[in-house]
């Protein structure tokens, strides 16, 4: 069967996000007329990535789900590539495979654990409400903030994941106020690199 076009959006701009983030970074450093810390692509993802989620939460069309989707793959691309060039930059070569798995690996599991597991199911089982099972979108029942298909399991309506997005868009926004840190912390690494 083909991918829900939703994750198909997702994927090409994921890894179109990979694709282009090293050499338009790359480009935007060396430039005379630009020289941009890396960080600063860092800033622009997490960007990216609040106003994907902001989107989501607020998505009430297919269109402006879809376009919230890609946004967040491309986020999502771009954080990855700068990492790896960045710690490479800072911290050098001889550390990279630790460090790599500290921010991948150790975040990544942290981050799943804490936002699937107990926020978005949190968020989406307080949204069955077994006593109106026969609340259903695809009748004149449906309220806004979800509702069950009558199994106690299912929720359908906005309210199902709404939070969870804006709970994400959240901490997208404590990711710009790290990475303008990181940009300025490390512009030192950086301004010879322009030249």
């Amino acid at each position: 069967t083909p991918a829900p076009p939703p994750l198909v959006f997702f994927s090409a701009a994921k890894a179109a996000a990979r694709v282009l983030t090293g050499s338009i970074s790359e480009w935007a450093l060396s430039s005379p007329k630009y020289a941009l810390p890396r960080p600063a692509f860092l800033v622009i993802a997490s960007f990216g990535g609040c106003a994907a989620h902001f989107l989501l939460g607020m998505a009430t069309s297919e269109i402006a789900f879809v376009i919230g989707v890609a946004l967040s793959g491309a986020a999502f691309g771009m954080i990855w590539p700068l990492m790896v060039l960045i710690v490479g930059e800072c911290f050098g070569a001889d550390h990279v495979g630790a460090n790599y798995m500290f921010y991948d690996g150790v975040t990544s599991a942290i981050g799943t654990l804490i936002l699937s597991k107990f926020v978005t199911q949190e968020v989406y089982e307080s949204h069955i409400d077994e006593s109106h099972g026969d609340v259903n979108p695809y009748n004149d029942g449906a309220t806004a903030g979800g509702g069950t298909a009558g199994d106690g399991l299912t929720c359908y309506g906005e309210g199902c994941f709404q939070l969870s997005h804006f709970i994400v868009a959240g901490l997208s926004i404590s990711c710009v106020i790290s990475s303008v840190a990181l940009m300025f912390n490390t512009r030192h690494v950086y301004e010879n690199r322009s030249i």
